[in-house]
């Protein structure tokens, strides 16, 4: 009798590791590294203003979310003290690699295409304004040239308007 119970005692523990192997195996990885990369990330600029200056302007991304080859992030800038404020729509742009094009028109009606790249604890974004709204104060154009933000935090709440 104590044989027997002991044979049975060995087969059900096997069966146990045997399905929590299948079940680790089976269960589908989620991507890592992608989700490291959502957040905010920002660059600040000092002010060239001669009245007092409590919010320097600031360049950001969000990205939002990152799944299937497809990036979701949005653009915004603010000037001096916060004004103006632009915030481009919701971009969804493919993945290649670590590179994505996309197209963006921003809360005052300008629009554009641009480019953005991921660094490591950093984004590369280069946006060219191709046409400017009526009553238009500023960009979100970067003059042709990649601006590196740096990441701030993990939040990834978009701006919606």
């Amino acid at each position: 009798m104590l044989f027997i119970r002991n044979k049975k005692g060995v087969l059900r523990g096997m069966a146990a590791l045997l399905a929590l192997f299948l079940l680790v195996t089976l269960l589908p990885g989620g991507n890592v590294q992608a989700a490291s990369r959502t957040g905010h990330y920002q660059k600040r600029y000092k002010a060239k203003v001669s009245y007092p200056v409590w919010g320097q302007p600031a360049y950001g991304v969000v990205i939002n979310r990152i799944r299937n080859g497809k990036v979701r992030f949005q653009i915004s800038k603010a000037g001096v003290n916060g004004s103006p404020i632009y915030n481009s729509n919701v971009i969804k742009a493919k993945l290649k690699g670590k590179k994505a094009s996309f197209r963006w028109k921003d809360t005052w009606g300008n629009s554009g295409t641009g480019k953005l790249k991921f660094g490591k604890n950093c984004v590369k974004v280069k946006v060219n304004q191709l046409q400017t709204a009526r009553m238009n104060r500023s960009t979100l154009d970067t003059g042709g040239k990649f601006l590196k933000l740096k990441k701030i935090s993990s939040d990834r709440k978009l701006f919606i308007y």
